[in-house]
């Protein structure tokens, strides 16, 4: 009776955590916090306003945006990695602090690689090779011949160091054969007003920036990113039919703190995945030059492994760093 009793005893003591979690409710029994490494009013913030009530109206819980911009996005990448694991704080995560941080930054307070549970991938921003109105360039051949003619008297600019404009230079030159003058800049708006005066020579830019631009006729739009063509500008070449295997991906998806249970992360990625499967959405979406392009959580683990392996060497190789 006694080694009866103690066996009983032993059991209940395994089932309290259960008992316990149960108690606390399920997921979600609060609201969820979105954060966001840029500021208010950019690309990835937009995509992220779009997505929350989406989420929200799912999981039956608001979903509330939460900038945290600064230091390449590292800031809220570590806020979520530090998080307790229980999906009420994700990331709003994008190529930088995940795949391309590690590369250039010598210390961060996160593990890129373990620190994460990849929830989804969501989609994708478009992204454009573009020069000023008065440039007499009208193609990447003739962009990337004059550039050939002065090895790097060409200025390319970007939004910053390990920016997505500044990787898509890093890529240019290292497929075109081209040295290029690289000028970054504190982010995307005091960029944009040097390269719309004429004082830059080429940039690639998002295209909820890029395309109004364009068809204004203040700035000349040369390409996109896309390994294809894209059916929101499906008469505008892909860069790669200029320089093939040219290929940018300035992807955007969910990351959850590490040791998140799997049946949370399972519940975060179906709710997204119903929300990326509406037409309105997707309309919204395709407003700010995004398309859906969902993969789960395994897939998203994958393709992020993909993307450190193929960054990594290119920006060493380029003596990108960033104190």
């Amino acid at each position: 009776m006694m080694r009866r009793r103690t066996l009983l005893g032993t059991a209940g003591a395994l089932a309290l955590p259960a008992i316990a979690t149960r108690a606390q409710g399920a997921f979600p029994n609060r609201p969820i916090r979105l954060l966001v490494g840029f500021a208010p009013g950019g690309a990835v913030d937009i995509v992220a306003r779009l997505i929350a009530p989406a989420l929200s109206a799912r999981l039956g819980q608001p979903v509330v945006v939460e900038n945290r911009a600064g230091a390449g996005s590292n800031i809220a990448a570590e806020a979520v990695a530090n998080a307790a694991p229980d999906g009420h704080v994700l990331l709003l995560a994008t190529p930088g602090p995940l795949t391309v941080n590690p590369a250039i930054y010598e210390k961060l307070s996160f593990d890129a690689e373990k620190g994460f549970a990849p929830v989804a991938r969501l989609g994708s921003i478009l992204d454009i090779l573009a020069v000023p109105g008065d440039r007499p360039w009208r193609s990447a051949a003739e962009l990337l011949a004059a550039a050939r003619g002065k090895p790097g008297e060409v200025v390319f600019s970007s939004s910053g160091i390990g920016s997505g404009s500044h990787l898509g230079i890093i890529l240019l030159e290292h497929l075109a054969k081209v040295q290029l003058l690289h000028v970054p800049y504190r982010g995307g708006g005091p960029m944009m007003g040097d390269f719309l005066s004429g004082k830059l020579d080429a940039s690639i830019g998002t295209g909820p920036v890029f395309l109004p631009l364009g068809r204004a006729g203040r700035i000349h739009l040369l390409g996109v990113a896309t390994k294809d063509r894209s059916r929101l500008v499906p008469d505008l070449p892909t860069i790669a039919e200029t320089v093939p295997g040219y290929e940018m991906d300035n992807w955007f998806g969910l990351a959850a703190p590490a040791g998140t249970p799997p049946e949370i992360v399972a519940r975060i990625h179906a709710a997204a995945a119903e929300a990326m499967a509406e037409p309105a959405l997707a309309a919204r979406f395709s407003e700010q030059a995004a398309e859906p392009a969902l993969l789960g959580p395994t897939e998203f683990g994958k393709f992020l492994a993909e993307e450190r392996a193929r960054w990594s060497p290119l920006l060493k190789a380029a003596g990108v760093k960033v104190d």
